[in-house]
């Protein structure tokens, strides 16, 4: 996987910090949610159990131990083994569907995705639960399968959601975050 992601991750930072919601307090850390960037896409690492006990469907495609590394994208660009120039104007410039990509996987996410940018995000339980709880809604309530995982043994599922210029991976991926961040306290 490219390692072009500190230009993505500035930006990640940057609109979240930008974010509407700031927590009162800070963050007991008593959770970890993981933001993985790929160079030109993004998504987030959560325990796998929770996720599960929030979409139960999932747990017979993904299991429920170890860690699932979940991402958001157009649902032509982002499940295409290969992509030119017009799949990605098309992507950007017009509102088209969303999937997810859902990636079960055992080890540390750092040493998974060690070819890749992985940015630890602590929160308290009220943080994770929200993250998770949003994470959960994007899932299309028919949980269908729309084909195989780029990587890993998982698969992409229709989402919630429309892809464009200005709701795109990351955008998604701030959203989550800034759920994270509302703590409790």
């Amino acid at each position: 996987m490219p390692r072009h992601g500190s230009l993505l991750f500035a930006v990640l930072l940057v609109a979240c910090a930008q974010s509407p919601v700031q927590p009162t307090t800070a963050c007991a850390g008593t959770h970890t949610l993981y933001v993985v960037s790929h160079g030109w896409h993004s998504g987030i690492v959560v325990d796998r159990a929770e996720l599960v006990q929030r979409v139960p469907a999932l747990a017979a495609d993904i299991g429920q131990d170890g860690y699932v590394e979940v991402g958001w994208g157009e649902v032509h660009f982002y499940p295409a083994r290969e992509t030119n120039a017009l799949m990605a104007l098309r992507a950007v410039l017009r509102p088209n569907a969303a999937v997810l990509q859902v990636v079960p996987f055992a080890e540390a996410p750092r040493r998974y995705f060690a070819q890749s940018e992985v940015v630890e995000v602590r929160t308290d339980e009220a943080g994770y639960a929200h993250a998770l709880d949003f994470i959960a809604a994007t899932f299309k309530p028919e949980l269908r399968r729309v084909g195989p995982s780029l990587y890993g043994s998982g698969w992409f599922y229709g989402a919630e959601g429309s892809f464009h210029l200005f709701n795109t991976c990351n955008s998604w991926v701030a959203a989550a975050i800034d759920r994270a961040m509302r703590c409790s306290g």
